[in-house]
């Protein structure tokens, strides 16, 4: 278990770290989720080109769907729509079939990774069936210097930024051209991305805070990877731009806050000998958060109000054949709301903790002449306590997830072929029962989940005969699984960590469900002698052969990626990194389209700062 006080000390810059996948928004002891797992990029052994990469370093999250830099993640096998993704508290919510994902950050811009695994619907809302994951962005406090070289797919990134107490400005640009897998398979991997992240906090009379942010992205040239290039179909992102700001004022006792996301990217799917598809698509997310806490002799409050809502919604495609007729078709133009009040409370209970809390959801979602709305109302217990160094947790609650856009009105071409949405979707439903025990100390320290879900109307992607691709409901689906992390400390200079995680998932008549991964272990050992560093990852995924639909067998593979760093002066660092050392090819998920992993790559990087 890597600690954020142990990591601060550990860096001498103590920093403190809003933890928004617990949604402690005032960061207020009583509230605190100890479940939320938090890894800094620092730590992990990839080349770290997506977030996907970095992700698959918490246990029971892995990679999903296809392959490049919109690689998708899930957790606990529930990917997609049904895990919630922020960028420093703001939801990142598109329309792409492979769900939300926060790719158009680079890495660099990262400072940390927040978990909350299980349903967090009660605190976050439709969508948080299977967790919430919270990137903070860095925030520089000084001035810093990062470049970074990768071969054999001449990827490159340089990111520059500088700030005080106040203020910060980081700037990263990164290219990197397609690549190959062991065997030499082309691999559509090439990207072109460029952003940007700028804050400012100050403090007002009367005891108020504020902060503001602003990150812009723009990319471009990103390669959708698939089995099927480059023989049958070619996928490129030619544009992907994103805008995201925010801004909060706070007391000791209250919060606003309120955000915008804009997006604009297209697609060209071009299908050979066939026709070329280019899918524009954009869209506005507005929200605030109103939050809120009271505490007294018996028992503390937090309570508020989220509201969401996504205008200017459009999607239209552009076919051009091989005769080179041109058919435009506009296939979605529409907006969502979403209004939610919540309360939850914690009772000290001796040396234990009750906490109960509810949450009730109106979701309306319009597209042209066609309307509907749904509402629930969700709810979370739990009770946890503390003695020495343990820690026990048993959790209880209900989540949800209204349909998206896409699954209701979608009817055009994706890369992954014709897909065609279904307006009688009816909204997912789940009921989770987990157990949590985590032990701490100096030199040895463990963490234990087991978890069981029941899904009702589960919306599964689904196959025609003709080829096509639409969307229907599961009566029900049954989610278990257990993770399991032991970290060892023989000596200070050295340290073992052993994380094992298994998830299974099958409907009501028995058969298994798509995108769960197989049962995986991992080893992650770390050295430190003087200024230099050294890590080493075994990661072993055992064979798959219980498959979804749309899925295909997996044989076992072991992935051993490794990096050695050097404390060259106190303001200058390298890293070199070395990923897939046996040069293994394997598919990087169970998906039936799902490309080789690239082969060995070795990357020098060097950060500087004063």
């Amino acid at each position: 278990m890597i600690e954020l006080l142990e990591l601060a000390v550990a860096s001498n810059n103590i920093e403190v770290v809003e933890v928004y996948a617990g949604k402690n928004l005032l960061k207020e002891e009583i509230f605190k989720d100890s479940t939320v797992e938090t890894l800094p990029p620092s730590t992990f052994s990839s080349s770290n080109t997506n977030i996907a990469d970095q992700l698959e370093r918490f246990p029971g999250l892995h990679k999903s769907g296809q392959g490049g830099l919109f690689q998708s993640y899930s957790i606990r096998g529930l990917g997609g729509w049904r895990i919630k993704t922020h960028v420093d508290g703001i939801p990142i919510i598109t329309d792409r079939r492979a769900g939300n994902s926060a790719s158009f950050l680079p890495p660099s811009l990262v400072s940390f990774y927040e978990v909350k695994k299980g349903a967090a619907s009660m605190m976050h809302g439709s969508g948080a069936i299977g967790g919430v994951i919270n990137l903070t962005t860095n925030k520089p406090e000084q001035s810093t210097l990062s470049l970074m070289q990768q071969i054999p797919n001449s990827a490159s990134s340089f990111s520059i930024g500088s700030g005080g107490i106040s203020n910060s400005l980081l700037v990263s640009y990164r290219q990197a051209n397609n690549q190959e897998s062991a065997s030499g398979v082309p691999l559509n991997t090439g990207y072109k991305q460029l952003a940007t992240s700028l804050y400012h906090q100050g403090s007002l009379p009367g005891g108020l805070d504020y902060n503001i942010s602003w990150l812009p992205s723009l990319g471009k040239d990103i390669g959708k990877s698939s089995a099927k290039y480059p023989s049958s179909q070619i996928a490129i992102y030619s544009k992907d731009d994103h805008s995201l700001f925010q801004a909060t004022l706070n007391s000791d006792r209250w919060l606003f806050r309120v955000f915008h996301h804009y997006q604009n990217w297209d697609s060209l799917v071009e299908r050979i000998g066939e026709r070329k598809n280019l899918t524009s698509y954009q869209s506005h997310t507005y929200g605030s958060n109103v939050y809120s806490s009271k505490h007294t002799q018996s028992a503390s409050w937090r309570y508020g109000v989220d509201w969401l809502a996504r205008d200017g919604i459009k999607i239209s495609d552009r076919e051009t054949s091989n005769d080179s007729t041109v058919q435009d078709q506009l296939l979605i133009n529409g907006r969502t709301l979403n209004v939610a009040p919540f309360i939850s409370t914690a009772f000290p209970l001796s040396d234990a903790k009750l906490n109960l809390g509810a949450r009730y959801d109106y979701f309306e979602a319009k597209n042209d002449k066609k309307n509907r709305s749904d509402n629930y109302l969700s709810y979370q217990s739990s009770i946890e306590k503390k003695f020495q160094n343990h820690f026990l947790k048993a959790e209880y609650g209900t989540s949800f997830r209204f349909p998206a856009m896409t699954e209701l009105y979608f009817n055009g071409v994706t890369p992954r072929g014709n897909t065609l949405g279904n307006q009688h979707l009816k909204p997912e439903e789940s009921r989770t029962l987990e157990l949590h025990y985590i032990y701490t100390h100096a030199s040895f320290s463990g963490r234990f989940n087991v978890y069981q879900s029941t899904l009702n109307n589960f919306i599964e992607r689904t196959k025609l005969e003709n080829g096509d691709r639409t969307y229907n409901n599961l009566e029900q689906v049954n989610l278990t699984g257990y993770e399991f992390t032991l970290e060892f400390k023989p000596t200070p200079e050295q340290s073992v960590k052993w994380l094992v995680a298994k998830q299974q998932a099958k409907q009501s008549n028995g058969n298994h469900v798509q995108g769960i991964a197989p049962l995986k272990m991992s080893v992650i050992h770390r050295f430190n002698w003087h200024e230099l560093e050294l890590s080493s990852e075994i990661s072993h995924h055992f064979n798959k052969h219980q498959v979804g639909s749309g899925e295909q067998v997996l044989p076992s593979s072991t992935m051993v990626n490794a990096y050695a760093r050097w404390q060259i002066t106190d303001n200058l660092r390298s890293t070199l990194r070395l990923e897939n050392v046996f040069n293994t090819e394997y598919r990087t998920t169970a998906d039936e389209d799902a490309p080789f992993v690239p082969q060995r790559q070795l990357s020098l990087q060097f950060d500087w700062h004063i």
